[in-house]
């Protein structure tokens, strides 16, 4: 059966891309905050945002696809989803080494 033969893989298939599109579009307005302010935490929070809303989905929508058109084997989809899920790891490290600049750097005000 084709995956997208069923209105709930057709709805799947629409709402992985869509994640895959907005995550590039916060990705996007992520990078202009760092031309914009050319800080070091906003570019570690601008990568990791790119990578963790943008990246992760793309290749998650990519691999689906490849296996759902039979291009790539199933046997390489746990191969895909480990790719998928360090994509995540690296996005959220990022974020979370980008607060930690920030509030290092922050002068104590009490």
């Amino acid at each position: 059966m084709a995956p997208f033969a069923t209105p709930v893989g057709l709805l799947a298939g629409v709402a992985a891309t869509g994640s895959a599109v907005v995550g590039l579009y916060i990705g996007y307005h992520a990078y202009r905050g760092l031309r914009r302010n050319d800080d070091p935490s906003m570019r570690y929070l601008s990568v990791g945002m790119l990578l963790l809303f943008g990246l992760a989905y793309a290749l998650a929508v990519a691999g689906q696809g490849l296996i759902a058109f039979r291009v790539v084997s199933i046997q390489y989809q746990p191969v895909i989803r480990l790719v998928v899920r360090m994509v995540q790891l690296v996005g959220l490290l990022s974020i979370a080494y980008s607060l930690r600049i920030a509030t290092t750097r922050r002068s104590p005000t009490e």
